[in-house]
């Protein structure tokens, strides 16, 4: 939910300037303004008032999270609250938890040694999506979705209608995966490939998404020519 700051309005007197109520009432005639004024004053507060309620209830609703009471598509992937899964990077340790769940909003603290980030992603049935990512945070356990920043323009990290070349693309849904954390069934892959523009280099990136787990596995393969290295951000247990 966004906090949104209320409209204070201040009052505007509008007084004659005889010392009679008498001579008040005739210079309002005389010149045919002072009741006028008033109202159209009014008016005017009255339409901006409600103006700037109703765009602050259509942005509210627009950024409301969409509640999942019955998950179909990517959502079925989406990662539960309090989930704590952790990963291995050839010799270092990744964990990644589940802060918050809110509507179709997950908020998880990704922590790689000493350093922690925050991610917030948005699932909807077709596509998934950055909302937040920021390590300005690290340490603070006490923390929402609602109280970060999100940045000015979403990623989009999986789109299950996109076919751009250079993008995230969905290359299965039904895959199998064994882990040591064991085997997952009907696991989601989406696949990345970046060319080098100044050299024969070619960069693949493979990510993996279990039911409910959400991300758990990644393959990164760097190929130059004959030359090809791979390193993977496997899933090690999760609770």
């Amino acid at each position: 939910m966004k906090k949104f700051s209320g409209l204070l309005l201040s009052a505007v007197l509008l007084g004659g300037c005889g010392t009679a109520v008498t001579d008040s009432a005739e210079d309002n005639n005389v010149n045919g303004t002072g009741g006028t004024e008033t109202t159209e004053t009014e008016t005017t507060e009255t339409e901006t008032t409600e103006t700037e309620t109703t765009e602050a209830g259509v942005e509210a609703t627009e950024n409301a999270p969409i509640e999942v009471t019955d998950p179909t598509g990517l959502q079925l992937y989406m990662p539960e609250l309090g989930l704590v899964k952790d990963f291995q990077v050839e010799e270092f340790k990744l964990t990644r938890e589940v802060l918050e769940v809110s509507g179709n909003k997950v908020l998880e603290e990704i922590t790689f040694g000493e350093a922690a980030t925050v991610e917030v992603t948005e699932w909807n049935e077709s596509s998934m999506n950055m909302l937040i990512e920021t390590s300005e945070l690290e340490g603070e356990r006490d923390i929402s979705i609602e109280g970060l920043v999100p940045m000015n323009a979403p990623v989009v990290m999986i789109d299950e209608a996109n076919s751009t070349e250079g993008e995230w693309i969905v290359t299965s849904n039904d895959e199998t995966l064994e882990t040591q954390a064991g085997t997952f069934e009907d696991v989601l892959v989406v696949e990345q490939v970046l060319a080098s523009e100044s050299s024969d280099q070619v960069t693949t990136m493979t990510r993996y998404f279990a039911p409910g787990l959400g991300f758990i596995q990644e393959k990164t393969v760097v190929a130059n020519g004959d030359d090809k290295q791979e390193s993977v951000v496997a899933l090690v247990s999760y609770e």
